[in-house]
């Protein structure tokens, strides 16, 4: 009987132990590709150029802030909204950059 609840508690730490690594490896998992969404990339910009904002597609008021939706699964794009202050916040560094002389918006896509 001894040698019974030895194996058992063997057997529960085990099963405790590899429930911990594979909470680590999951959440480095996660982690990882949050930071390979994120990647914010510098863009260097030309004296005199112009910002050019293309809205093809509806804007919503607030773009939400889901690292996840914006990665690509098995070839499917992910749901990429463009959001009424994302728009207004690059306009806003447009305005402070003394490169950008002039913004032009397209705007193709009509909402009726």
């Amino acid at each position: 009987m001894k040698q019974f609840f030895k194996f058992v508690l063997a057997t529960m730490v085990g099963l405790f132990l590899t429930s911990i690594v594979l909470v680590i490896i999951f959440f480095a998992i996660i982690g990882g590709i949050i930071a390979a969404a994120d990647g914010g990339k510098d863009v260097k910009v030309d004296a005199n150029s112009i910002l050019v904002v293309e809205l093809k597609q509806p804007i919503d008021e607030r773009t939400p802030k889901n690292p996840l939706a914006e990665l690509s699964f098995l070839g499917f794009d992910g749901d990429k909204k463009i959001g009424l202050n994302d728009i207004l916040a690059n306009i806003k560094k447009a305005k402070t950059d003394d490169n950008i002389k002039g913004i032009f918006l397209n705007e193709s896509y009509m909402m009726t």
